[in-house]
């Protein structure tokens, strides 16, 4: 159970990554952020609260189901928002950003149901 929760935190993190690091000329928080500030935040929450469940469950065992819950739901709003099955349509036309953005959706979705069909005691 502890890899999947190391799961949640890393997808967290490489989402994070993804939305920060200025791949092909910018930063798509810094793009989002020009244009719809509520937008922005949004798409921060998606990876963040995975992360935030995942070190949560790490520092203080056992992971709960309301944690499996809120990850769950933040990785489905994620695949939802960022449209995951255009992603994975258009993978080798949409470069490392994008890569990095389904790998972490993916990722942390089969973390977050893990994670939630197998609690720990």
């Amino acid at each position: 159970m502890k890899n999947a929760k190391l799961a949640l935190v890393g997808c967290g993190v490489l989402g994070l990554v993804a939305l920060i690091a200025p791949f092909a000329g910018g930063s798509l928080l810094a793009g989002l952020l020009e244009i719809d500030a509520a937008s922005a935040l949004v798409h921060l929450a998606i990876f963040v609260l995975p992360a935030a469940m995942g070190a949560f469950g790490l520092a203080r065992p056992p992971l709960r189901a309301w944690q499996s819950g809120v990850a769950l739901a933040a990785c489905v709003l994620g695949v939802v928002r960022l449209q995951a099955w255009d992603l994975a349509l258009h993978l080798p036309s949409i470069g490392l950003r994008g890569v990095l953005l389904l790998a972490a959706l993916v990722i942390g979705t089969v973390a977050s149901v893990a994670t939630l069909l197998r609690p720990e005691a």
